[in-house]
């Protein structure tokens, strides 16, 4: 009984003991838990703060060189190349950003700075400030800038201090972590302030060409191995608007002395640009009294301009490096902005019209349809009314009989306006006779005559000079449709040919196929419908205009 008494009392004891530990360990670490919460619930510790007046310069690494900049005369330059282009808003933005450092997180007793990327810094950030007293020297404060956190988009960094490590916001060190030439001011590409001031552009590359624009007459023609074509106007249009949103993308060199390390000693491409420009000019008057100083009048005058564009290598995928005019400065450009000149060829540009003569200036007409000859003259008589207003009536005769208007204007303007959908470029000998030719003849003399060739299923062959041009099957027929009508004649059944043994909806289908396949190379001429709106309302408006008369 005893025995079990002592057991008893022993265990009581023990019990007393682990129960007094327990309670002993629970206030230690509730200690603790309070202790980090309070020091989480106080205020940011400061890194580094400084006035941005005060800041006389930044030393930081840039593309793995140790580089300053200091301010002269409230200007940032770099110190040991002051001709450097600094972009002042850059550098300000950067001295800004250390004005006031912070931390929310701070690591005390750190053994290891490797863990947070501190024992080879990845920059190292020196701020040199000028001292209150004017006598005292200036204060340099070093920031070490270690590994990025990548749960919270922090870095940490140490000062002198190697064993105290912060959590800053990035804000405080992105700043300082671009290449040499973000720190640079670019110039603005040379803007052309009118683009319809524009009346030359040549391109000297692998492909080459030359586009120039009429004086008396604004119509563009493009020229490429001596041979001088009309140049379609909605195409060269576009081309001509995109000079007034060209671009630099950035700065590769502000002092280029080897232009080979860009590829323009011996350009890709060089682009050249004739245009004009509105300015300034002072005329004196030299009407003066002894105490007077003469007096001057401002006025303006357009002075002729040149842009020259070389372009060079490839910078990167998207992108080129380019020269401009006489700037040793190189730059990079969009390569999709670059191409739309570079990559084009003259048959780009060719205007696929086939034969456009205004009614207004056309004198006679003569066609030979399927063998036949026919002749159109227009006769202009001119009377004036009672208030002195001058009345044009136009006339219209075949063979010397009346024509009428409507139906010869019907037939016109589907001649004048004919579009091609190709040209070809490798030489074409006709099987068998054209099965229409149309001679135009001007009022001032000039004369411009096409023939009609039946080609292959899809495409009739336009012979204008030395050029041939394909046009759709289904608008010829509707063409010599037309004709018929101002001739008077019916389409002769007993003629065939081993075209129109097929039908027309099959034919029809396989000028679509043929087109869809060739999009890229026809989709100017089929859908450039600016680039025929000078013939299309020319001829409506004569149309009209004569049907009322």
């Amino acid at each position: 009984m005893k025995n079990k008494t002592v057991k008893m009392i022993l265990a009581v004891a023990v019990l007393a003991v682990c129960c007094g530990a327990y309670a002993g360990v629970k206030t230690y670490v509730s200690h603790q838990e309070q202790k980090e919460s309070e020091a989480e619930s106080e205020e940011n510790t400061s890194v580094f703060t400084a006035s941005a007046d005060d800041i006389k310069s930044l030393d930081f690494m840039v593309d793995d060189t140790e580089t300053t900049f200091e301010k002269k005369d409230d200007s940032w330059v770099k110190k040991d190349d002051t001709d450097f282009p600094v972009n002042q808003s850059t550098l300000d933005s950067a001295a800004s950003s250390v004005t006031s450092v912070e931390s929310d997180r701070v690591l005390e007793d750190v053994d290891d700075l490797a863990e947070y990327g501190l024992d080879s810094p990845a920059n190292t950030i020196k701020i040199v400030t000028k001292s209150e007293d004017e006598d005292g020297d200036d204060t340099t404060t070093t920031l070490y800038v270690g590994d990025e956190n990548s749960s919270t988009s922090q870095y940490y960094v140490r000062k002198d201090d190697e064993k105290t490590v912060y959590l800053v916001d990035s804000s405080c060190v992105e700043p300082f972590t671009k290449t040499l030439y973000d720190y640079a001011q670019m110039e603005d590409f040379p803007a052309i302030s009118s683009t319809d001031t524009i009346t030359k552009i040549s391109v000297d590359g692998d492909n080459s060409y030359e586009l120039k624009k009429d004086a008396d007459t604004s119509v563009w023609s493009v020229n490429a191995n001596g041979e001088e074509d009309k140049a379609d106007s909605a195409t060269v249009s576009s081309l001509v608007s995109s000079f007034g949103s060209m671009a630099y993308n950035s700065m590769a060199d502000y002092k280029c002395e080897d232009k080979s390390k860009y590829g323009l000693d011996k350009p890709y491409s060089t682009i050249t640009v004739d245009y004009q420009e509105e300015a300034e000019t002072s005329d004196d008057n030299a009407e003066t009294s002894d105490s007077e100083t003469p007096d001057s009048t401002e006025t303006t005058e357009m002075v002729d301009k040149q842009l020259t564009i070389l372009v060079g290598n490839e910078a990167d995928d998207s992108n080129r490096y380019v020269m401009v005019n006489d700037s040793n400065e190189v730059y990079t450009m969009s390569e999709e902005t670059l191409s739309a000149l570079t990559d084009k060829t003259e048959e780009d540009f060719w205007d696929m019209t086939v034969s456009y003569v205004s009614v207004n200036s056309l004198a006679s007409l003569k066609v030979n349809y399927q063998g036949t000859d026919y002749k159109v003259n227009a006769s202009r008589e001119t009377s004036t009314d009672e208030d002195g207003n001058d009345t044009e009536t136009v006339t219209y005769k075949l063979d010397g009989a009346d024509l009428n208007e409507t139906t010869f204007t019907t037939f016109y303007n589907k001649l004048i306006n004919m579009a091609a959908q190709k040209r070809l470029t490798e030489k074409y000998d006709p099987d068998g006779d054209a099965e229409l030719t149309v001679t135009f003849t001007e009022e001032d003399g000039d004369t411009l005559e096409v023939s009609y060739y039946s080609y292959d299923t899809n495409y009739y062959a336009a012979v204008v000079d030395n050029k041939v041009y394909l046009v759709n099957k289904m608008n010829i027929k509707e063409l010599f449709t037309a004709f018929e009508s101002v001739a008077g004649v019916e389409k002769d059944e007993t003629k065939t040919d081993s075209d129109e043994v097929e039908s027309d909806e099959k034919a029809s289908a396989d000028v679509e196929t043929d087109s869809e396949t060739e999009t890229s190379d026809n989709s100017d001429a089929v859908t450039d419908d600016d680039s025929k709106s000078a013939s299309a309302s020319d001829t409506t408006d004569t149309s009209e205009s004569d049907t009322e008369e």
